[in-house]
């Protein structure tokens, strides 16, 4: 008889435990080409819209190339914009509506930025991830949101990260090891990031990282701000988070002396050509992140493989 009632007591806590995590949405996204995560939002009274998913951006987005386009919003006030390359001043409009999923947020804000023919039409910030937790499979190809008071955490097979935000974004410790020397820094989590690894100008600068580290290619990077910088790509032969070690990752060396790359506060930046590698449950409120490796894993970096 105990042995039964054990059974049912176990069962009953499975259920409830189970009722707990019930998505308020459960929002399909596209992982294209550049790696990064798009979602279809609605903004006031428009046709569905191409947002981009960027934990990078602590606001919300708009492409001001298709205002009165594809969207009427009123530009009623400027604010600035700082971008990893440097900081501008832009438009603001105030008291909007999106809709995603199920989900509909009022009193939204959106700056103004002129991306042009971009791949999306605005960019989801952090400021409004931050009502939820939120469950990223990259192999469903779905996120799920859920309220964050009533979400009962399931970690098993993750690991914990601390977020701490430094320069108005979301950061978590890291550790590069060079020559058997262990660097630690605060590097930016950066799901709208198209890159892997950024290492900031001041960081790589004061470990010497360029005389170094292997160059292998060369890139530019774009920030929110419009500022292009073209950098090296080199091979950082390994990174370490939490108890996990990855080796030979392509690495962007910033040399930028404006901006968030160029602040000694900020190690460097992960974008989601690294992050995609990982599932993840993401607790924004909390400063909180939890990173489980997915079959994305292995996959290559910038079209190749580096040996």
């Amino acid at each position: 008889m105990k042995a039964f009632s054990v059974l049912i007591l176990v069962l009953i806590c499975h259920h409830y435990l189970d009722a707990q995590n019930i998505p308020l949405s459960i929002v399909p996204f596209e992982l294209k080409s550049d790696s990064r995560i798009y979602i279809k939002c609605r903004v006031n009274n428009s046709d569905t819209l191409t947002f981009l998913f960027d934990t990078g951006a602590g606001a919300m987005v708009i492409n001001s190339a298709i205002i009165s386009k594809k969207v009427d919003l009123n530009l009623d006030s400027e604010t600035d914009n700082q971008g990893a390359n440097g900081t501008n001043k832009v438009k603001l409009s105030t008291k909007n509506t999106i809709t995603f999923g199920g989900i509909q947020a009022d009193g939204v804000a959106f700056l103004a930025i002129p991306y042009g023919e971009a791949a999306f039409d605005g960019v989801f910030g952090f400021n409004l991830m931050n009502d939820y937790v939120i469950e990223i499979n990259y192999h469903k190809k779905l996120m799920y949101f859920y309220a964050s008071k009533n979400y009962v955490y399931e970690t098993g097979g993750y690991d914990h990260f601390d977020l701490k935000f430094e320069l108005g974004v979301p950061t978590f410790k890291a550790t590069l090891i060079v020559r058997d020397k262990k660097v630690e820094g605060d590097f930016e989590m950066d799901t709208g990031g198209d890159s892997g690894l950024i290492l900031a100008s001041y960081f790589s600068t004061k470990h010497n990282l360029a005389q170094q580290f292997k160059q292998v290619a060369k890139a530019a990077i774009t920030g929110s701000d419009g500022v292009s910088t073209a950098i090296p790509i080199v091979v950082a032969p390994e990174i370490s988070l939490a108890n996990k070690r990855f080796y030979r990752i392509p690495t962007l060396l910033s040399n930028t002396t404006t901006g968030l790359l160029a602040n000694p506060r900020l190690s460097g930046i992960f974008g989601n050509l690294f992050l995609k590698r990982f599932d993840m449950i993401l607790d924004i409120a909390h400063h909180q992140v939890f990173l489980r490796p997915n079959d994305l894993l292995h996959s290559a970096y910038y079209g190749f493989l580096v040996k």
